[in-house]
């Protein structure tokens, strides 16, 4: 199991605030064995590319605290959702 061990809220797009856009995506991603993010993909769509985009931009500034086996950092898989929400 990773952890997010710093992981700032992305900005939301200004055209998609503009627009109104709201949704959730879901992102899966390789976290290394320094915690960085090494590659990301979206795995379920907001349904507008600007905040899958916005998503997957916010998660590479993420710093994460690796899963282990027997104790040594490893790569590992994972996924999280993140929602835009206009308030």
């Amino acid at each position: 199991m990773i952890s997010a061990s710093s992981c700032e809220k992305p900005e939301y797009p200004s055209a998609s605030k503009r627009l109104e856009e709201e949704g959730t995506v879901t992102l899966k991603f390789l976290v290394g064995a320094d915690g960085k993010v090494i590659e990301s993909a979206v795995e379920k769509s907001s349904g507008f590319r600007r905040l899958d985009e916005a998503a997957r931009a916010g998660l590479s500034k993420c710093q994460f605290k690796p899963g282990t086996i027997d104790g040594k950092p490893q790569q590992t898989w994972a996924s999280m959702k993140y929602t835009w929400r206009l308030e």
